[in-house]
């Protein structure tokens, strides 16, 4: 009875194996295409490996035949063992026959361990980095160290070698497979900051679609054949007392405490000659290896007090504003409405030199003059982190103090000083709107931590009308005129609006477009003629809006600007500049860091066009155009303008209009100076709390 129970056993070992193994070749066959077919790759480096998509095919069908073999062998092997032995499945005499010292144990066991690691990195690479032959011998040594360091934690943290292992190999598939689509999606690195918003990231993550490609697929096969070959192997417990388990858990925090320290708390990553592009993360990940990058990016998302900060310093500089604004005063129009409108990925992409559509996509926005200021606007962020430009644009804080933070999620802990805290000290009934998820980027939480009084979420829009499957902003427009409409007679109103029309991704089939690009057929030409469309239905919109406020008989600022340039692959911005990425200028780059503004009023304001602002700047700016008081850090940065005519957190707008990098050999010492003391200020602002000067920040102790 016990016998047959055991060959039981063996059947279902030698099935399990067999059903995986014929499930892995079925789908290397299924995508062969990937292996066998026409690549895709545009990256010059990238090419160069994908000659060898069939030396990898084949690789993986004899990993997965040796992986099936070594199954066989094991499931064969435990029932043999567990037949001959006795009551408890094996004798005594063949216990001490198969008993491994244990110093041949704990070193075989770390050799396959340092093994794996080795594959595991060599997997992320692959998945993500097409410069793996420019990688110096040193990274990829601290490439594979901190792989090891991670399943180290792991199994002792498991205490089991096999469920430690196997959960490293998971861990690290998907981590690199996560990478890969982020990047994809946003022309931006995943990075430590957006684990704060995992909640933001998936409720938009339906907009993007999944799709496998050759390198993947091989992460998923070596992957899988790992987690099988440490099955086989049976599951090794480290301890089995519970003293051990105790001790070597205690031994997994100490390790994780020991990484943290040396990570995040010493400058040991810069000593092997890593170094951050901030504004271009992928790029540090590609030189230095994704993990190495990584942990750099983390460490620099956490902002860091400026070395020429203290307490006389911060107080010097506010009152040496307080004196230089001393005698102002405030006249000119205080419009009733005040309404801001951040469109989402509204940019005008005509700043690329080669780009060329068959129409303008935002006609009407560009033929406005009357009573109308525009331009571009630099911004911090590309292809997503919305929050960010939000941030800048209601506290005229920069992201420069840390741009690898969000901020709405690593540092809103207590009440901000803001735009509607300074309205709000004048009469101003404050709402925040946006047709989405009220969770988004933690806006139910930040909102009333900036001083807004309310803030109406998607739940609040009654049957509006979506374009793809966000709320268009016509919709979004019609709920900003309700509000204005329902408000109390006499009141002030100040309305910050983020829409959600133009939100990627831009691949939607049932969507038809109607601005086509010229002289590019690549991958991206869909996505981009479905993004200018959008632009053009927004376009359309606004008119909606500014109509409707040129008949009202309140005076009304309306304030729009885009938070970022949408995600674009590197071949459509190849053919837009007109020359391959590694041949840009820092300048060049910064191109892609430009969204598009417009201030109109339904009364006489100045009218400038082709102008070019930041969005730290512009809150305080729009001040200029009122008779409201601005705070005096209002009047700080309007004096900064006059040094630094815009910026963003990777580098600023020279007066002879060229873009500079922050601290860079040609910037200028006057600029960076000023950049040191405005770094400062937001320090300040940002993490003292109730110790700030709040007559400094904010108006009427607000």
């Amino acid at each position: 009875m016990k016998k047959d129970l055991l060959n039981i056993r063996f059947i279902w070992r030698f099935v399990a194996d067999l059903f995986i193994c014929t499930g892995l070749i079925i789908f290397l066959i299924w995508y062969r295409d990937l292996f066998f077919g026409e690549s895709v790759a545009t990256d010059q480096y990238a090419m160069r490996i994908e000659p060898y998509r069939p030396v990898f095919y084949t690789c993986m069908i004899v990993l997965v035949l040796l992986t099936y073999l070594a199954g066989v062998i094991s499931a064969y092997r435990k029932g043999i063992v567990s037949t001959q032995g006795g009551e408890n499945g094996k004798s005594e005499k063949d216990d001490k026959k198969r008993v491994i010292p244990k110093g041949v144990f704990y070193f075989g066991g770390a050799l396959i361990i340092v093994l794996n690691a080795c594959v595991s990195y060599g997997i992320i690479e692959l998945i993500n980095n097409p410069w793996l032959k420019f990688l110096h011998t040193q990274h990829i040594i601290l490439g594979i160290g901190i792989t090891l360091v991670i399943y180290l934690v792991l199994v002792f943290l498991t205490n089991s070698l096999t469920i430690g292992m196997i959960a490293g190999n998971i861990l690290f598939l998907v981590w690199g497979a996560a990478n890969y689509f982020v990047l994809a999606f946003r022309s931006t690195a995943l990075q430590f900051v957006d684990f704060m918003s995992i909640r933001t990231a998936l409720s938009v993550a339906g907009g993007y679609p999944l799709y496998m490609f050759w390198q993947f697929a091989v992460g998923i096969v070596v992957t899988v054949c790992l987690c099988l070959c440490w099955l086989f192997l049976g599951n090794y417990h480290i301890f089995r007392k519970a003293r051990g388990k105790i001790a070597v858990r205690g031994g997994a925090l100490a390790l994780a405490l020991m990484f943290y320290l040396v990570i995040f708390r010493t400058d040991f990553l810069a000593s092997t000659g890593i170094w951050l592009r901030d504004w271009h993360p992928q790029y540090t990940y590609k030189l230095f290896g994704m993990e190495a990058g990584f942990f750099a990016f983390a460490k620099a998302s956490f902002p860091e007090r400026p070395e020429t900060y203290s307490d006389e310093m911060i107080a010097e500089v506010q009152e040496k504003t307080a004196a230089l604004h001393a005698s102002d005063t405030y006249s000119g129009d205080i419009p009733e409405n005040i309404i801001v409108v951040m469109n989402e990925s509204f940019a005008d992409m005509s700043v690329y030199p080669k780009l060329v559509t068959d129409k303008d996509p935002m006609p009407n926005l560009n033929s406005m003059t009357e009573n109308t200021q525009s331009g571009h606007l630099m911004v911090s962020v590309l292809g997503g982190l919305t929050a960010n430009t939000e941030y800048e644009f209601l506290t005229g804080n920069s992201c420069v103090l840390s741009p690898s933070t969000v901020v709405y999620n690593s540092n809103i802990k207590s009440d901000q000083f803001s735009l509607a805290r300074t309205l709000e000290a004048q009469g101003y009934s404050t709402i925040a709107m946006h047709p989405y998820k009220a969770n988004g980027w933690n806006r139910h939480f930040v909102y009333p931590r900036m001083g807004f009084d309310t803030f109406l979420s998607m739940d609040d829009f009654s049957d509006p009308r979506y374009v793809r499957m966000f709320v268009s902003d016509l919709a979004d427009y019609r709920e900003i005129i309700r509000q204005v409409e329902n408000k109390k007679k006499g009141e002030k109103l100040f309305l910050f609006n983020v829409t959600m029309q133009n939100h990627g991704g831009y691949n939607y089939d049932y969507f038809n477009s109607s601005v086509h690009v010229q002289g590019y057929e690549g991958g991206y030409k869909h996505e981009f003629e479905q993004y200018e469309t959008l632009i053009n239905i927004s376009d359309e919109a606004l008119v909606y809006l500014i109509e409707y406020f040129e008949m009202s008989d309140e005076k009304t600022l309306i304030v729009f600007f885009g938070d970022h340039q949408p995600a674009a692959d590197d071949d459509f911005l190849e053919y837009a500049y007109g020359k391959k990425l590694d041949e840009l200028t820092f300048a060049e780059q910064q191109l892609q860091y430009l969204s598009k503004f417009m201030i109109w009023a339904n009364y006489d304001i100045p009218e400038k066009q082709d102008m070019m602002l930041s969005s730290n700047f512009l809150s305080s700016y729009i001040l200029t155009l009122t008779g409201l008081q601005p705070a005096q850090y209002n009047n700080y940065l309007n004096d900064m303008q006059k040094v630094v005519p815009a910026m963003n957190a990777y580098g600023y707008l020279g007066k002879d209009g060229v873009i500079y990098k922050h601290g860079g050999e040609d910037s200028d010492p006057a600029v960076n100076e000023k950049v040191e003391e405005y770094k400062c200020l937001i320090y300040d602002e940002l993490t003292q709390g109730n110790d700030r000067n709040e007559e400094f920040y904010g108006v009427g102790n607000s």
